[in-house]
């Protein structure tokens, strides 16, 4: 139950970057591939709001954020296979990111957090469907998506780092900021 207006607050932002997370996801699976060296991998647009929402929400609300938009994403769009890669993907992303996410500023940047988010990502969905499949011919797919989560890595933490000036503006945003500093 929401006890108090910041609360209320936090849960609405978090309703917000789900439903940005799900419009992109959707709008992103509407274009064909974007690598032509790597079927099937895409640049992973909705690791801008997972590592908005690792900088700026409580974790607990990162991991909220991600199942709903997983499997919201997953009803409209695919079904339970798709589920299953999605939140593998993505869960595994987001607990790595989170971890770099420590080193942030003095070690590693933004960018280097969102490479390993989208490095992550494209092992964890190599990794579910091995498993599915059962053969590990699969990982020899592993250096191509390695090299696609790295370049949607880059674009995508440019893509953060540019955003994040603005999405600092905002009051609540400030708020956060300030409470996730004394808790890490």
């Amino acid at each position: 139950m929401i006890q108090n207006n910041k609360e209320l607050e936090r849960y609405v932002f978090v309703g917000i970057l789900c439903a940005q997370g799900i419009i992109i996801g959707l709008f992103e699976q509407s274009f064909p591939p974007i690598f032509a060296f790597a079927p099937g991998a895409k640049l992973g647009l909705t690791n801008i709001i997972t590592l908005l929402a690792l900088i700026i929400l409580p974790f607990r609300d990162c991991l909220l954020l991600t199942f709903l938009r997983v499997t919201i994403t997953a009803l409209i769009s695919g079904g339970v296979s798709t589920f299953i890669y999605a939140a593998t993907g993505a869960f595994l992303s987001l607990f790595l990111m989170k971890l770099f996410l420590f080193a942030y500023p003095k070690f590693v940047s933004l960018i280097g957090v969102s490479v390993i988010g989208g490095v992550s990502h494209n092992f964890g969905q190599l990794l579910i469907a091995s498993l599915i499949a059962q053969s590990k011919y699969l990982l020899l797919y592993l250096p191509i998506l390695t090299l696609s989560g790295i370049i949607a890595g880059i674009l995508v933490g440019t893509g953060v780092s540019y955003l994040l000036r603005y999405v600092k503006a905002l009051s609540f945003v400030q708020k956060n900021l300030l409470i996730n500093r004394k808790v890490n």
